[in-house]
C-alpha cells in the first residue's frame, strides 16, 4: 500500500497570495491570513522544463507534488473538429478529457490533490460537488482501500452522478442546492473535526487540472490562440491560466491565449456579472436552485471565485459566453456524430466556440483549444 512518506513535494514550489502578495512555504494552507482570505497560488523559483514522454509525469517541474506511478494520469486525445455544416473553421481542437479513468477532467485534480492531502497528513476529509469532483476522490478512496476516507456532500438532484462507491466513502445527501450543500459540508467538517478539502481554494486541485491545458498546448505545438472551458467555480479555468503563464515564462509560448469561460443560459452568474462590468457577484446575478442540461456546472453563486476569474479574463482579453439549452443539445449531437464522447457540460465549449466564430470574435487563422469533460470511460 502507498505510504505518505513516499510522496515528494517540489522543493522549488511555495505559495503566494493573489491579493496581497504574502508568501508562505508549501503547506496545507488555502487562504491568506494577512488579508481577507485571498487565494493562495503555487509559484516556482526556478526555470521549468517539460520532460519527454506523455502523461502528467512530463510536467514534474510544473506541479507541487512529484507525480508518482500510483497516481498516474495519462495523456488524453486531442481531436480536430471538422464539420463545416455546423461551423466553418479549420482550427477547432477538442481535448477529450472523458477518456480519463473517472470519465471526466476532474481525475486530473485528484491525481494531484489526493497525494497532496496525504503529504499534508490528511487521511479523512469532507468534500462537496455536483458529482465529478467528489467521484474523483471516491475513485481513489476505493483504489487505496481505506488509506483515505471521504465524506461526500451532494444535493439529491445530483446523487445519481456519484460513482465509485465503497466502504471508504460516506454519502451525505441534502435537499438544498449545491451552494447551500457546500455550506452544510463545511459545518459538518468543523463540527466533527474533519478536514475541509477546500474546493476552488485547494491549490492542489487547480495544479492538477492545469496539466490538461498544458498537455493540449504541447499537442498543438504550443500554437493556441483561444481556450474554452465550461465553468462552475472556475477552478480548472483558473488553474489553466497559471499553466499557460508558466509556459510563457519558460519560453514555450510567445503570448497568452484568450480565455473564454462558458456557462449555460439557465445558470449564468459569471456571464451576467462580467458583461455588466461588475467587480463582484451581485444579488441579481445569483441563480437559486438552478436547472439546466449542463448538470456539472449548476453553481448559481460563485461569489468567492468570481473576482479571480474576472481578472484573468480581462488580462487575457477573453470573454464569457452562455449558450442556450437548444445550442447545448445541438453541439452535443454533432460531437457524438463526430465520434467524440462528451457530456452536455463538455459540449458547451463547442457551442460557445461556434457563437464567437460567427460573431467574428475569432478569426479564421486562430487555433482554439476546447476543454471537453465527460463521456464514456
Amino acid at each position: 500500500m502507498l505510504a505518505a512518506a513516499k510522496i515528494q513535494a517540489n522543493s522549488l514550489a511555495h505559495l503566494k497570495c493573489a491579493v496581497c502578495g504574502k508568501e508562505y512555504p508549501l503547506e496545507l494552507r488555502y487562504r491568506c491570513e494577512a488579508c481577507d482570505g485571498g487565494v493562495l497560488n503555487v509559484v516556482y523559483t526556478d526555470t521549468q522544463t517539460i520532460k519527454s514522454g506523455s502523461g502528467i509525469e512530463r510536467f514534474e517541474d510544473f506541479v507541487p507534488i512529484k507525480p508518482s506511478p500510483e497516481f498516474h494520469c495519462p495523456q488524453t486525445p486531442l481531436v480536430r473538429f471538422d464539420n463545416p455544416v455546423y461551423v466553418d473553421h479549420n482550427g477547432i481542437y477538442c481535448k477529450v478529457e472523458g477518456a480519463l479513468a473517472t470519465g471526466n477532467t476532474k481525475y486530473r485534480q485528484s491525481c494531484m490533490a489526493t497525494p497532496g492531502l496525504l503529504w499534508g497528513g490528511v487521511k479523512e476529509f469532507v468534500v462537496a460537488s455536483t458529482g465529478n469532483s467528489s467521484s474523483s476522490f471516491m475513485y481513489w478512496a476505493k483504489q487505496l482501500e481505506g488509506l483515505i476516507r471521504v465524506h461526500v456532500f451532494v444535493p439529491s438532484t445530483h446523487r445519481h452522478r456519484l460513482k465509485f462507491h465503497s466502504p471508504y466513502s460516506t454519502i451525505h445527501e441534502t435537499n438544498v442546492d449545491f451552494v447551500e450543500t457546500g455550506k452544510l459540508a463545511k459545518e459538518y467538517a468543523q463540527e466533527n473535526n474533519l478536514f475541509w478539502e477546500g474546493g476552488f481554494f485547494n491549490f492542489f486541485r487547480r495544479e492538477g487540472l492545469k496539466t490538461g491545458y498544458m498537455e493540449g498546448a504541447t499537442q498543438l505545438d504550443f500554437q493556441v490562440d483561444v481556450v474554452f472551458q465550461p465553468i462552475s467555480s472556475g477552478m480548472g479555468f483558473y488553474g489553466g491560466y497559471f499553466g499557460f503563464k508558466q509556459l510563457l515564462a519558460n519560453g514555450y509560448i510567445k503570448k497568452m491565449p484568450r480565455f473564454v469561460a462558458v456557462q449555460q443560459d439557465t445558470c449564468p452568474p459569471v456571464y451576467t456579472a462580467f458583461h455588466a462590468n461588475r467587480e463582484q457577484i451581485a444579488d441579481q446575478d445569483i441563480v437559486r436552485n438552478p436547472k439546466g442540461k449542463a448538470e456539472a456546472i449548476l453553481r448559481g453563486n460563485p461569489t468567492a471565485s468570481y473576482p479571480y476569474l474576472r481578472n484573468l479574463i480581462l488580462e487575457t482579453q477573453g470573454t464569457v459566453v452562455a449558450p442556450t439549452q437548444a445550442e447545448i443539445l445541438e453541439s452535443y449531437k454533432v460531437l457524438q456524430e463526430a465520434g467524440i464522447s462528451v457530456c452536455h457540460t463538455g459540449s458547451l465549449s463547442l457551442a460557445a466556440c461556434k457563437k464567437l466564430i460567427l460573431d467574428g470574435w475569432i478569426s479564421r487563422e486562430e487555433k482554439c483549444l476546447l476543454m471537453l469533460t465527460g463521456g464514456t470511460m
